[in-house]
């Protein structure tokens, strides 16, 4: 595995951190900053996925 690769700790895959990113790439990683404590270990599927289930799922209070 090259030094540069990362295990993403959600899925399990390898992912190169820095990769050009999506719109829904961006909310991921905000969100893995702000709520989950997470930010850095999670390949770009899995930013994507949290970012579209949270804006159905997360509820602001």
């Amino acid at each position: 595995m090259d030094e540069a690769m990362k295990t993403c700790t959600v899925c399990g895959e390898s992912f190169a951190p820095g990769a050009q990113q999506s719109p829904y790439e961006e909310a991921g990683e905000w969100l893995a900053a702000e709520l989950w404590n997470d930010a850095g270990s999670l390949c770009s599927l899995c930013l994507e996925n949290r970012a579209k289930l949270a804006m159905m799922y997360v509820i602001d209070r």
